[in-house]
């Protein structure tokens, strides 16, 4: 598994249980091929290049997927990545002070540490709790008629 932004945000490595670390591989890989899939996919009546790929991450953590898909050069048109507001605190104060992610994200995004927040025109972090569902579905609402 090659990552080369997680260690910005893990200090030390955890050691697991091999049967864990089978586990976390085996996820890992599953993911990873359905994502490029995904990104990669052509539909019948597309033509090629003018499909703008949405990603919504829910529970995102820590996860430096999107770092990693812009160094590949296949990033979607927009990567939006939820979690709770203690963790997209933490990932946002990550993301302002390391260039080497924020230079991803753009020169004009927003970083608000207080609120977990991080926008840009194709990254967004948001604070949301996924256990309100009715909050939830209006955020989604919210989203889906800001773009249109």
């Amino acid at each position: 598994m090659k990552d080369d932004y997680i260690h910005l945000f893990v200090r030390r490595p955890v050691r697991r249980s091999p049967v864990i670390n089978h586990g976390y591989f085996t996820r890992w890989a599953a993911f990873g091929k359905l994502l490029y899939q995904f990104l990669d996919c052509e539909g019948s009546n597309i033509k090629k290049g003018k499909t703008k790929r949405q990603i919504l991450s829910l529970g995102a953590g820590f996860d430096t997927t999107n770092f990693q898909l812009q160094d590949e050069g296949k990033a979607p048109y927009l990567y939006v990545e939820l979690d709770f507001k203690e963790v997209t605190s933490k990932k946002a104060s990550l993301i302002e002070s390391y260039s080497q992610l924020r230079d991803k994200i753009g020169a004009t995004a927003s970083i608000l540490r207080e609120n977990g927040e991080v926008l840009s025109e194709h990254y967004k972090l948001l604070s949301v709790d996924l256990h309100d569902i009715h909050i939830f579905a209006e955020f989604i609402s919210v989203a889906l008629q800001a773009m249109g």
